[in-house]
């Protein structure tokens, strides 16, 4: 009899146990997101890292975002600081964990700081594409970006 109540006790702990760590990783579990994606002059535009969204501000990678625009991106590690560029007509100085920024020499506050991960700076698309002269629409069912600007040839 002892026998019987203790496996009957053994066999309830074990399955409460298993219904709740189940419940738990359920929780723990991220919820699988649609991928955003970006388009430039209608065609699909792919980045080298993931496009994070934060609090509905999409970033992505600063050099790669710049190039495509006809300007160019740069970290500089000693002021922790982005500087983006185009032409000689265009500079902006943004700096990591604020929004304080100097645009062509004149300080001004920007939406988001840029976000430096491992082997690239992030930055918020939607801000630095319209600095940048694209015009910027969002389609919010397909979650895409759509970029234009003239191409130069």
């Amino acid at each position: 009899m002892l026998r019987k109540v203790s496996a009957m006790v053994l066999t309830t702990a074990l399955l409460t146990g298993s219904v709740a760590a189940t419940a738990a990783f359920a929780q723990a579990a991220p919820v699988q997101q649609q991928q955003v994606k970006v388009q430039l002059n209608g065609k699909e535009f792919p980045f080298p890292q993931e496009i994070v969204l934060d609090e509905g501000v999409a970033y992505v990678n600063a050099s790669t975002l710049a190039i495509a625009l006809g300007g160019s991106a740069a970290w500089d590690t000693m002021t922790k600081s982005l500087l983006v560029s185009k032409g000689a007509e265009y500079r902006l100085r943004m700096y990591e964990n604020t929004t304080f920024a100097y645009k062509n020499g004149k300080e001004t506050q920007v939406p988001n700081a840029p976000r430096p991960i491992t082997g690239a700076v992030l930055v918020p698309l939607v801000f630095i594409a319209k600095e940048l002269g694209a015009k910027v629409s969002y389609d919010a069912k397909t979650l895409t970006y759509s970029l234009t600007i003239p191409i130069n040839s």
